[in-house]
């Protein structure tokens, strides 16, 4: 009995002992885990591309229109460069930018008074007048056709026709010069 009484014993000294290192095993091996798992971070990159929207026009020439026949109307042509990148499509306004109204006129050298036209919008080089133009009114939905306009005469990709009305210059020759002018201004749809 004595035998069983000692190891009775010697189990109630071994037990906690036994059980402490354990319980400290375990200790030892959860914090190693939680070290490890915060020895890893990361962060997410959202990556973008964008283009900033940029629109040129150039190569707006002067027109002139010299001597025409009666009783034809007198008509000039201008072709110029639409270009930009990061849209589509353009809007394109044409206005009289001088103070003497909105209409499209020609200002007389001798102050008689005004010659009206007409002006036309084409979205290429084709031949024939484009559509009509109202001073002041958008004209959208114009399809970008070039990213840059660097050559004159080769990157030309849009034109405006000007067309005088025989009654209007009709008999007002020793009027003349008859001068005016003319803002295009574009913008991305």
């Amino acid at each position: 009995m004595l035998l069983f009484f000692t190891r009775k014993l010697q189990m109630k000294i071994f037990t906690p002992k036994l059980l402490a290192s354990i319980a400290a095993a375990g200790i030892a091996l959860g914090s190693s885990s939680t070290a490890l798992s915060q020895a890893t971070d990361f962060e997410i990159s959202m990556i973008t591309l964008t283009f900033m929207e940029t629109i040129d026009i150039a190569f707006v020439d002067p027109v002139t229109i010299a001597d025409p026949v009666a009783p034809n109307p007198a008509v000039g042509v201008d072709f110029f460069c639409v270009a930009g990148t990061g849209f589509n499509n353009f809007t394109i306004e044409f206005f009289n930018p001088s103070t003497t109204g909105p209409d499209f006129r020609l200002e007389s050298a001798n102050a008689t008074g005004p010659i009206f036209y007409n002006v036309f919008f084409k979205n290429d080089l084709s031949p024939g007048f484009g559509i009509p133009v109202t001073p002041n009114m958008p004209i959208p939905g114009n399809m970008l056709q070039a990213s840059v306009c660097a050559n004159p005469g080769v990157d030309d990709n849009a034109k405006f026709d000007i067309e005088i009305p025989f009654f209007e210059w009709d008999l007002r020759q020793g009027d003349g010069p008859f001068t005016g002018m003319l803002q295009l201004t574009v913008t991305a749809e």
